[in-house]
């Protein structure tokens, strides 16, 4: 899950008009809502948010073995031969999520 982004057009109360927007999500749950035209941002409580991203970081955790066994049963071959690049890449896509999420 991490962080998403999502656009799409929603009617801008500062702008008086439909415009795109980009729909923040973290762990599922929406975090901001921003105007793409004029910059008008809703925004939730971060700290909240940190609190959802961190329970659903530990799911993910706890269930990555299970994900990953019925993966390789599922397809071995393929599982072996994706595996040093996922080891590998993993702890910079999970920086990069977290960035996201604190960027914003």
């Amino acid at each position: 899950m991490g962080v998403t982004k999502e656009r799409t057009v929603l009617y801008c109360i500062h702008c008086q008009k439909e415009t795109l927007h980009t729909l923040t999500y973290v762990g599922g749950e929406l975090q901001k809502i921003k105007c793409t035209e004029c910059g008008m941002e809703i925004s939730f409580d971060k700290k909240q948010m940190l609190l959802v991203y961190s329970e659903d970081l530990v799911k993910r955790i706890l269930t990555k073995p299970k994900r990953m066994s019925k993966e390789a049963f599922s397809d071995l071959s393929s599982f072996l031969k994706s595996l040093p690049l996922r080891i590998a890449t993993k702890p910079a896509r999970i920086v990069r999520e977290v960035k996201d999420l604190l960027d914003d």
